[in-house]
């Protein structure tokens, strides 16, 4: 089924239709790859794959344009796989089912993944002659994106000749990115050590109803963490109301700020924790920004334990939770309103006989992801845990000045679009590239795309011609 047929660049659409019939969700890339390969055969251009399905397909100068500066297109071909209950797609079989409405190109029930389909098009587009003329042309094709940066992290950039790279894995046409954030996740385990209940009425208190969002993205909205309000909690019950903890756990991604957790517990008075929890509920609720106005903690009546944490080892992983700063730790000097380096406790889990606190720390700035390693590890080793790292992705500091931007922002201004540079607070594959190749200019841009990640995915069709439009004109110039 055709959509969009008065599209202005039908080769564009077609090949978006093209690739959203291939499943391609993280890890089950095959398909695409094999796609990629035979395209590239058909047409008879140089290509390189590796164990990491990765694909780099080399496009020649057109005529007269062989002495321009050679460029890298780069985009994942991996989508997030997302369906609303009850629909019945199979995406590691079924290609999705587009549709166009009220001016977006949308997916019947299920994620659409122009994150990064949309890329993927476009280099096929230009790999397919939709260009008058052009440098020579570079087109990476990463994998496993969404999972952690996985292909990028895996690809030999030896095989790049280009110093000039447009990434497309941003969804906002006026915004291009200029810098982004590296990041490292660290994991510490702590072994509990168990006591007696010396109370009888056991309690699940469960706090919810909080916004959480991305830990990059949201850090600095003002959003509260369900996993700190909890050890807030547990902390002044043991102070007002003596209790014992049985188990806590909340959050369920490192990269999240967690909306829930849940502590169960053992008291000797089990109105008096009511009200205090009470009282704790209106003051935290009184402070909270108005994205988590469903915040709420409630109690609930819980069956008999035989065994709960030691009081000693309650009040280590009470002081460890508090000596971990968490949220914006600084702001950005250069670029106002960008966060430079932020914490997060995504999850903590009981499991066994270890309790496991998961952290993600980002930053563009080497020495700061460092400083957060050992602070974590410090701390926990202080307090009898153990930490390991990884995961760790590079960050692309902005240095203030790119030529590429110069060039998109005075194109895309020449197409009607009025461009402004910006960072964001949260890894894409650049930082990889730019640590890879230093002398690398690299831009990331991208055409209107809206609530990524989920079934409501949906590209405005118009954007996406004006950002081809731009993409054209600049190699075309």
């Amino acid at each position: 089924m055709m959509i969009c047929k008065d599209f202005k660049y039908r080769a564009l659409m077609d090949k978006f239709e093209q690739i959203s019939a291939i499943p391609r969700g993280s890890y089950h890339e095959e398909r695409i790859v094999d796609f990629l390969v035979s395209f590239a055969e058909q047409r008879g251009l140089e290509y390189y794959t590796d164990d990491a399905k990765n694909v780099l397909i080399d496009l020649p100068a057109t005529k007269g344009y062989e002495d321009r500066e050679p460029v890298l297109l780069q985009g994942h071909t991996d989508m997030v796989c997302e369906k609303n209950v009850g629909c019945e797609h199979d995406f590691l079989n079924d290609g999705l089912e587009l549709y166009e409405e009220d001016g977006f190109i949308k997916a019947r029930g299920t994620t659409l993944g122009a994150d990064d389909g949309y890329a993927v098009a476009v280099m096929l587009a230009v790999l397919d002659g939709a260009l008058d003329a052009h440098p020579a042309c570079q087109c990476l094709f990463t994998a496993s994106e969404e999972v952690g940066l996985d292909g990028a992290k895996a690809f030999d950039y030896s095989r790049i000749f280009a110093r000039k790279m447009i990434n497309m894995d941003a969804a906002e046409e006026d915004k291009l990115i200029v810098g982004c954030s590296g990041g490292i996740r660290s994991d510490v385990n702590f072994e509990i050590s168990y006591a007696q209940p010396r109370y009888k009425n056991t309690v699940k208190i469960a706090v919810g109803g909080l916004m959480g969002g991305h830990s990059g993205e949201n850090i600095n909205d003002g959003r509260a963490n369900a996993i700190s309000v909890a050890i807030y909690l547990l902390q002044i019950l043991r102070e007002a109301v003596g209790v014992e903890l049985v188990l806590i756990s909340g959050g369920s991604k490192d990269n999240a700020i967690p909306r829930e957790c849940e502590m169960l517990l053992v008291t000797d008075d089990a109105d008096k924790l009511k009200m205090t929890v009470a009282d704790f509920e209106a003051h935290i609720k009184a402070g909270l920004c108005a994205e988590d106005k469903g915040f709420f903690i409630s109690v609930e009546k819980s069956d008999a334990t035989e065994k709960v944490f030691s009081d000693e080892f309650t009040g280590r992983i009470i002081e460890f939770a508090k000596s971990i700063k968490l949220g914006v730790l600084r702001m950005s000097d250069k670029i106002e309103g960008l966060v430079e380096f932020s914490r997060n406790l995504g999850i903590l889990r009981t499991e066994g006989d270890s309790l496991g606190f998961y952290f993600s720390s980002r930053s563009a700035i080497d020495e700061q992801i460092e400083c957060s390693m050992s602070e974590i590890e410090d701390n926990a080793a202080r307090l009898g845990g153990a930490t390991s790292h990884h995961s760790r992705y590079p960050g692309w500091n902005y240095t203030g000045s790119s030529a590429l931007a110069d060039e998109y922002i005075e194109t895309a201004k020449s197409q009607g679009i009025d461009v402004q540079r910006m960072a964001i607070h949260a890894g894409l594959e650049c930082g990889i590239v730019k640590n890879a190749i230093p002398d690398m200019d690299i831009i990331s841009c991208g055409p209107n795309v809206y609530d990524l990640h989920s079934p409501m995915e949906r590209m405005d069709i118009a954007s996406y011609e004006r950002f081809f439009g731009v993409i054209k004109a600049m190699l075309e110039k």
